[in-house]
């Protein structure tokens, strides 16, 4: 089991080294719907909490690279480089995380339950009403049209990626209506 001291050790590390996407809003957003739905799964919640931590975690860096679909393969790196600072995470739980990282965006076949976890924690992001309103602020300098057919992509993407039924209960109404709302955007 990994302690609540190194999981505030690699909070701290992962929100300082970050830059400024993710928002720490939709972080918090991430981690806590991780948590819940962890508890209600039985799933392991430190694991569940360190993958959401490190799920985007070079996300702001592909970004100002222009490597922004490269951010997976960037947040693993940099997971296992910060994951080599805690002997007592052993082999076991760094494969799990790793793959919490690696499967955020969806998989066939998850590695673990908490993969999926993960995965389905992070699209509360963008089909929640509080993500949107959220995001809303951190996505501020960007053009409105270009906000809108981010979100509206972002939208289907998480819709596509969620595997979980009690998630799609929870979010499917949100998701339809975050969808009618920005489809009646008018540029």
């Amino acid at each position: 089991m990994i302690s609540k001291s190194t999981i505030e050790k690699i909070e701290e590390i992962v929100l300082r080294e970050q830059g400024v996407t993710p928002s720490p809003f939709h972080i918090s957003l991430s981690n806590r719907e991780g948590q819940k739905i962890a508890g209600m799964l039985n799933a392991d919640k430190e694991i569940v909490m360190l993958g959401t931590l490190f799920m985007d975690c070079a996300l702001g860096e592909a970004l100002q690279q222009g490597k922004l679909k490269e951010h997976v393969k960037m947040s693993v790196d940099k997971a296992e480089k910060i994951l080599k600072e805690f002997p007592e995470i052993t082999e076991v739980e760094r494969e799990n995380i790793i793959n919490c990282i690696k499967e955020h965006h969806g998989t066939d076949k998850f590695f673990s339950l908490e993969s999926e976890v993960v995965c389905n924690a992070d699209c509360y992001r963008f089909i929640s009403v509080e993500g949107v309103i959220g995001g809303i602020k951190n996505f501020r300098d960007i053009e409105v049209d270009d906000l809108v057919t981010l979100w509206l992509e972002k939208a289907d993407e998480k819709w596509n990626a969620l595997s979980l039924d009690i998630c799609r209960k929870e979010l499917e109404p949100q998701y339809r209506v975050i969808k009618e709302f920005l489809k009646n955007y008018k540029n």
